[in-house]
């Protein structure tokens, strides 16, 4: 399964992703892959979901050696270590790429998830994408998908909704209960969510 979650820029998708991945986790589903966020120096930092380790991915004063995208200069070590997540992380019950973007439209940064997608290597997946880059990667993507669109209204919903969406095809994972760790996740559910489907 492939969601997208999408949103302007500022909105919130990390912290959906982040509160997300959370749930999962104790719920007992292992999760893989990346998450960016602004630095305090308008740098962007990338982190290792499955390690917690940490490097500045981009900066705003040209330091890198590494690709440019509009204000950004690329830290290509941190391009490789984000890539290595992403790979480390396909076995996962959950894989989240936090974010592409113009960068993966070129070919670069982590572009190899579309190829990993396209190769139906990776159980589930949750992809981050702004807005106005939605168009460009639909077309790269052949998968079923789910669009989830991030607004000040729904953020808070949003990860129990995304949850909701990926239960069925999660493994259901025992507590010392003997309870499934899928249905809390279900009951914290107030309707179905309002997903776009591709």
């Amino acid at each position: 399964m492939v969601i997208i979650v999408t949103g302007a820029t500022g909105i919130g998708k990390t912290t959906v992703c982040r509160k997300l991945i959370e749930i999962a986790q104790n719920q007992g589903h292992t999760c893989g892959g990346i998450l960016t966020y602004k630095a305090a120096d308008e740098g962007i930092i990338i982190e290792d979901i499955q390690s917690g380790e940490t490097e500045t991915l981009a900066s705003i004063n040209n330091i890198y050696q590494g690709p440019r995208t509009g204000k950004y200069f690329f830290n290509p070590e941190a391009i490789e270590f984000g890539t290595r997540a992403i790979e480390e992380g396909i076995s996962s019950d959950i894989l989240l790429v936090d974010e592409i973007g113009y960068l993966e439209l070129q070919g670069n940064g982590f572009a190899k998830i579309l190829e990993l997608i396209g190769a139906e290597r990776v159980k589930n997946s949750i992809l981050v994408i702004r807005r106005e880059l939605l168009p460009a990667f639909l077309a790269r993507l052949n998968s079923k998908l789910s669009i989830i669109e991030t607004n000040t209204y729904n953020r808070n919903e949003l990860p129990q909704k995304i949850c909701a969406l990926l239960a069925n095809n999660l493994p259901t994972y025992s507590s010392k209960r003997g309870a499934s760790c899928r249905v809390p996740c279900s009951e914290k559910m107030r309707g179905a969510p309002k997903v776009q489907q591709g």
